[in-house]
């Protein structure tokens, strides 16, 4: 199941969001200290992470930076009623949000921006998978380059060495 990071210095808020996500049938985890929510990014694993941007101890475009060091693939959404266009800008900067929410939202929007957050979440994540399955170690190689030897020249790869670890040819 998808898990969603929620951060905000304001428990009501959290509880709102809480709420709202939660009835929609997604798991949550809600934070008011970005320190211990970057402690748990690194044994959980989250599809998307709301943050809001003013917080007393470290702003949100400061955090969603340290959270994607962590978690490269999460998908940012800052969500601010103060932000301001400065604000803005460095969380895009900065952090590489994928979107930005005010205060006060709108909750089916807040709800299709998760459906659309997770869903790009899982693709990168296929993507990932494609990709590590692609990439052959030393020992697929060089097990592969053998396969393609033997079947242009059946009996190629089949040799003898000696006690000495020497290749013993036949009738030379």
């Amino acid at each position: 199941m998808n898990k969603i990071m929620l951060i905000d210095d304001e428990q009501p808020i959290l509880n709102a969001l809480e709420r709202l996500i939660t009835r929609a049938g997604w798991q949550v985890s809600t934070f008011t200290d970005p320190l211990l929510a970057l402690h748990c990014a690194r044994s959980t694993t989250f599809s998307l992470v709301i943050s809001d941007y003013r917080m007393a101890t470290m702003n949100g475009a400061e955090f969603l930076n340290k959270l994607n060091k962590i978690q490269p693939d999460i998908y940012k959404v800052m969500l601010s009623g103060q932000a301001g266009e400065e604000g803005i800008i460095s969380a895009i900067n900065q952090a590489g949000i994928q979107h930005f929410l005010n205060k006060p939202w709108d909750s089916q929007q807040l709800l299709s921006l998760l459906e659309k957050g997770v869903s790009e979440f899982e693709h990168r994540q296929q993507e990932q998978v494609k990709l590590n399955k692609t990439t052959l170690s030393k020992q697929e190689v060089n097990a592969w380059y053998e396969e393609a030897l033997e079947k242009d020249s059946p009996g190629i790869t089949n040799v003898r060495r000696n006690s000495m670890g020497w290749i013993e040819l036949d009738g030379v």
